[in-house]
């Protein structure tokens, strides 16, 4: 549910502005980069059993560089909550919602995340759960529905802006997948490695072939110059649906799933940033943290000067460099580990 509702924002629409109408092979070689950075991120756990991310860095990096590679952590899911939120906020304005403030928006989705993090994990799980599976047929429904105004033309050039290009692009923005490093945090809560492992291929795989399949029928449905030009190609390709008089505009059923969804993915980036700062800390009660948390979130949405820089800076910066901090460095303490010949002995879930 997190990893994938990607699909539903700018993106598309940015790299096709960086390498053309390559964007769903692309997408596959960021899920590749994923699944390697993953098998390190199962490594560092599989050494460590029983121990979330946070504790695996304090133990194999040292209390203060573990504060470090944790805060770092944190704070990047926490910019995500802002952001994301804020690129939803004016995403929604544009094309829905108009005359309502975006401190409204940005304010109801906050709100619904600060609820779910009260309500803790387990809520937010049978939550994404329940709705999962209705926005994955709604999903594909309107793929199959876009079928009639698909035109194979629009993949060629087949290579895009070259595919050196692509294949580059693809490694860098497999950040785009970083949400698998939630299993991690709550590594010590779940039901052993193997679960985990199973769990985070499965779920980086099948990502994968649905983030690729929707970039594909959009690419397929508008001329790669035109879907530069659009902010959420997704929402527009529903709107050209159309098959006689009484069956066309299904934009208010993408709108609902896109609300439904952004607003879950919201709630469990907010939660995870709310879990690492109370493991940072060892706090054992995380409620008098959710509050405070949110006003940073709002600060952090709030804080970008206009949509264009929101786009341009933020959204792509965390996509670009979100590398860093939800894979290279478990990779890092995953190879002091093994120097320093760390390693942890297996304990209960917490």
């Amino acid at each position: 549910m997190a990893i994938c509702n990607k699909i539903f924002s700018t993106t598309p629409g940015y790299i096709t502005k960086v390498i053309g109408n390559t964007g769903w092979y692309m997408t596959l070689i960021s899920c590749a980069t994923a699944l390697v950075f993953f098998g390190f991120i199962y490594l560092l756990l599989k050494r460590f059993p029983g121990r979330n991310i946070i504790e695996i860095y304090d133990a194999s990096l040292g209390r203060v560089m573990g504060f470090i590679f944790s805060f770092l952590l944190m704070v990047s899911f926490l910019l995500s909550v802002g952001i994301y939120t804020r690129e939803f906020t004016d995403i929604l304005k544009i094309y829905a919602l108009p005359a309502t403030p975006p401190s409204v928006i940005i304010g109801t989705m906050i709100f619904a995340a600060v609820v779910a993090a009260f309500l803790g994990i387990e809520t937010i799980a049978r939550v994404a759960k329940l709705a999962f599976y209705p926005a994955l047929v709604g999903y594909f429904l309107i793929l199959i529905f876009s079928l009639n105004i698909f035109k194979p033309t629009n993949l060629l050039p087949i290579f895009g802006y070259g595919l050196d290009k692509t294949v580059i692009t693809g490694i860098l923005r497999g950040s785009a997948y970083d949400e698998v490093v939630i299993l991690a945090v709550f590594a010590g809560s779940l039901q052993g490695i193997e679960h985990i492992k199973k769990a985070g291929f499965i779920s980086l795989l099948l990502s994968g072939f649905i983030i690729s399949s929707g970039l594909l029928c959009f690419a397929l449905v508008f001329e790669y110059r035109a879907i530069q030009e659009l902010t959420i190609a997704a929402y527009v390709m529903t709107r050209k649906i159309a098959y006689g008089t009484f069956f066309q505009r299904m934009d208010p059923i993408f709108l609902l799933l896109w609300i439904i969804t952004t607003s879950i993915y919201i709630s469990i980036l907010f939660y995870t940033t709310v879990s690492i700062y109370c493991k940072i800390f060892r706090l054992q009660d995380a409620k008098p943290v959710v509050v405070p948390m949110a006003v940073l979130a709002v600060s952090a949405a709030i804080f970008p000067r206009d949509f264009s820089s929101v786009l341009s800076v933020y959204v792509q910066g965390l996509r670009n460099y979100g590398n860093i901090t939800f894979f290279i460095m478990p990779a890092i303490a995953l190879g002091i580990a093994v120097i320093r010949n760390k390693k942890g002995e297996s304990k209960c879930a917490d």
